[in-house]
């Protein structure tokens, strides 16, 4: 596992076709906001755009871009199921 790695992945399901993919790294998200994202607009999407981008350049945390992530995920009505646990 990269220190890049999300602990927990997120679990992205396309509405279209019903499809589940798996991200779990900064770079899965960028990906899946530049080439499979339903909306390319809205400031959370804006955000997990720069965040991942500077997380996958080795500029901030893995965990805060997962969180953006998710808050485009919101915000764009992408539906997704994840779990955090909490490490001891």
């Amino acid at each position: 596992m990269s220190i890049k790695d999300w602990n927990y992945p997120i679990m992205v399901i396309c509405k279209r076709t019903g499809k589940v993919y798996t991200v779990g790294t900064a770079k899965d998200a960028l990906d899946m906001l530049l080439n499979a994202w339903p909306v390319a607009e809205g400031k959370a999407f804006l955000m997990a755009l720069q965040i991942c981008a500077d997380v996958e350049s080795g500029h901030g945390h893995p965990l805060e871009a997962r969180n953006s992530f998710m808050a485009a995920a919101m915000e764009a009505g992408v539906p997704i199921e994840t779990t955090m646990v909490q490490q001891h």
